[in-house]
Order: C-alpha cells, then structure tokens, then sequence
C-alpha cells in the first residue's frame, strides 16, 4: 500500500537544522537540507538532532537510511514519524509506502496533532 501526499507546510516552518547564511555558495539550495562540513554533499535531517549527530551530520541526499526494527521496540515507527514531520515542516513531497499500517492512517496522525 502506498500514498502520495504533498507537502502540507509549504512556508517555513521550525526545522532541525539552523541554517546560516551562505556567501557565494554554489551549491543547489533545497528547502531543509544544508551542506556537509567533511565533503560538501547535501544532507538532510532526520527528524532528530541527536540521531543526525550520529549520522554525521543528517542524512545525505540520495541515500537510503534503514532501521530494523525488534521485536520489543516501537522506536522505528517513531523515526519514521519524525522523518515524515521534517519532510512535510519543510515542504517536501511525502511518499509512504507500509506493510503494516495503511498509509492513509499514518498521515492522518499529522492532521490530528
């Protein structure tokens, strides 16, 4: 099952990453994503700072990010909310694709908060 949906929050809204005014920087600028201090590659938040610390600084554009979630743990989900919350904060467009819930159920819990 998979839904589409667009991004609710078009403005600017709070995000993860402070970002600074960049003088001449060539980089494509995209709405909640910085440059990396290493190796100059786009990156962007995961939802929480303390995990995109861990990351290196956020997650980088183009990659994939998996969690494997255990028997015992609710975290993943978590994650994934977050994630979700970040993208729709900063505009982006969501794809949510899941085989446990229907994807429609997850996005509704952005609505009811």
């Amino acid at each position: 099952m998979a839904a589409a949906a667009g991004g609710a929050a078009r403005g600017r809204g709070a995000t993860s990453f402070q970002r600074k005014a960049a003088a001449g920087s060539r980089l494509a600028t995209v709405a909640g994503t910085r440059p990396s201090v290493r190796h100059g590659q786009l990156l962007l938040s995961s939802g929480l700072p303390s995990l995109d610390c861990v990351l290196g600084g956020g997650i980088a554009v183009g990659t994939l990010l998996l969690i494997e979630e255990d028997k015992y743990g609710f975290y993943s989900s978590l994650l994934f909310k977050y994630f979700l919350a970040e993208g729709v904060v900063c505009g982006h467009d969501l794809f949510v694709a899941s085989a446990k819930e229907h994807p429609d159920s997850i996005l509704k819990t952005f609505q009811e908060n």
